[in-house]
């Protein structure tokens, strides 16, 4: 009986806290989200990359990538230089424009390839043309190295992860030498 009663509080809990979940809610110190249509002739007349957000309402980690990465001020001040940013709802059905197409969100979320959530799609603003995507909640410093990795163009030439190792290598002293 008391392992009935526990299993029935355990659940009720998590699905209080699975019901408390909004990432629609949108923090005070997020970025500058613009309407995508918006967001596609900024970063053509600014010269920047295109970031569209892949986010469902139900989606927990969503909601800490909007909590925890796009608030850090380091992000905020790099998007805002390199990046045009749009979050695009998976399950809405509005109608807008993407480039020469109209279609619903949703349609374009999964047209681009967000198949979960979230899901980060770098686009270029010249030829509407995905230049990569970052599926899942990444950390502030994971971020920002994407960031850097899609705005410095060094997806053409290295992985991801050996853009990481370079990075790290620039930045590490040698190590001293063995006696």
């Amino acid at each position: 009986m008391r392992l009935a009663l526990l299993l029935v509080l355990t659940l009720a809990a998590s699905t209080a806290h699975a019901q408390s979940v909004d990432a629609s809610v949108i923090p005070d110190d997020a970025p500058d989200w613009r309407p995508v249509a918006d967001a596609i002739a900024e970063a053509e007349n600014g010269q920047k990359v295109l970031l569209l957000h892949g986010f469902a309402k139900w989606c927990g980690w969503c909601a800490r990538l909007d909590a925890d990465v796009y608030t850090d001020d380091a992000v905020q001040d790099y998007l805002a230089e390199n990046f045009e940013v749009s979050r695009l709802d998976i399950e809405n059905r509005e109608t807008i424009d993407f480039f020469d197409f109209r279609l619903p969100t949703a349609w374009l979320a999964s047209g681009i390839g967000i198949t979960s959530t979230p899901t980060t799609v770098f686009v270029d603003p010249e030829t509407g043309e995905i230049i990569t995507r970052l599926p899942g909640y990444a950390d502030s410093e994971t971020f920002l190295y994407a960031l850097r990795y899609v705005r410095e163009g060094a997806y053409e030439t290295a992985s991801f992860q050996d853009y990481i190792d370079a990075q790290e290598g620039d930045s590490e002293e040698p190590a001293p030498e063995a006696a």
